[in-house]
C-alpha cells in the first residue's frame, strides 16, 4: 500500500502507489502510523495491477487498525477500496482463462508447419517401407540359393536391420507430430470479441486505479 498520513485534524489522503516494504501500522493517539522501524512505502514502487492484488491483506490490516478511531467514519472510502480489490481478483481470472487460448492465425500457423513436416515424415516413412518390402523380397529369393549366395544375404539381411531401426525412428516422428497436431486442434481459439473485452476492462481498472491514487478524502 503505498503512504497514508493522518494529522491532528483528522484529514486522510490515501495514495495507492504500491511498494515491496509493506511496514507494520500502530495506533497511537488516534493516529494510524507506519511502525518506527519500518522502511518507507515508497522506497520501491510497482504499478502492475497484480500488485495490488498482493497488497489487499496489508490494506486490510490499515483499515482495521483504523476502526478503533471512532470519531473516524471512512465507510465510503473502505467500500471503494475494496470494491477495486473485486474487480482486480475479476480481471485476474479472466486474463487467467484466456491465457490458454492462441489466435486463430496462430493455431493456423502451427497446424501448417506440423502439416508441411508431417509430409515429409509420412514421405519418407513410404520410401522405407518401400525399401523394407524389397529387402524382404530380395531376401526370400536369396535364402533359395546356396552357398554362393552367402555373401549378398548376409549384406541384405544387415540392410534390413539398419533399415528397420530407421523406419522405426520415423514413425515415432510421425506418431510425435500427430500429437501435436491433436493438441493444437483441440486448444480453444481466442476471439477477438475475448481480446477486446479484456483490454476494455484492463482500461477501466486503470482509470479506477487513478481514480483512487488521486482520491482526497476527508472523514
Amino acid at each position: 500500500m503505498g503512504e497514508e498520513v493522518w494529522n491532528t485534524n483528522k484529514e486522510c489522503k490515501l495514495c495507492f502507489s504500491p511498494s515491496v516494504n509493506m511496514g507494520v501500522y500502530t495506533c497511537e493517539n488516534n493516529v494510524v502510523k507506519p511502525h518506527s522501524k519500518a522502511l518507507p512505502l515508497s522506497a520501491l514502487e510497482f504499478t502492475k495491477l497484480d500488485v495490488d492484488k498482493i497488497i489487499e491483506d496489508e490494506v486490510r490490516k490499515i483499515f482495521a487498525a483504523i476502526e478503533g478511531i471512532k470519531a473516524v467514519d471512512f465507510s465510503v472510502l473502505k467500500g471503494r477500496v475494496e470494491e477495486y480489490f473485486k474487480q482486480v481478483a475479476k480481471f485476474t481470472d479472466l486474463e487467467s482463462s484466456f491465457s490458454s487460448r492462441m489466435s486463430s492465425k496462430d493455431q493456423a500457423d502451427k497446424l501448417q508447419t506440423l502439416k508441411t513436416r508431417l509430409e515429409g515424415f509420412v514421405s519418407k516413412e513410404n520410401q522405407a517401407i518401400i525399401c523394407h518390402n524389397k529387402f524382404t523380397s530380395e531376401l526370400t529369393k536369396v535364402e533359395k540359393e546356396i552357398s554362393a549366395l552367402q555373401e549378398k544375404k548376409a549384406k541384405l539381411e544387415s540392410s534390413l536391420k539398419e533399415n528397420e531401426k530407421a523406419l522405426e525412428v520415423i514413425k515415432a516422428d510421425v506418431s510425435h507430430i500427430q500429437e501435436e497436431m491433436a493438441s493444437a486442434e483441440s486448444r480453444h481459439i481466442l476471439s477477438e470479441a475475448d481480446a477486446n473485452a479484456l483490454k476494455v476492462l484492463e482500461d477501466l481498472l486503470k482509470s479506477s486505479r487513478e481514480d483512487l491514487k488521486n482520491l482526497k478524502w476527508k472523514p
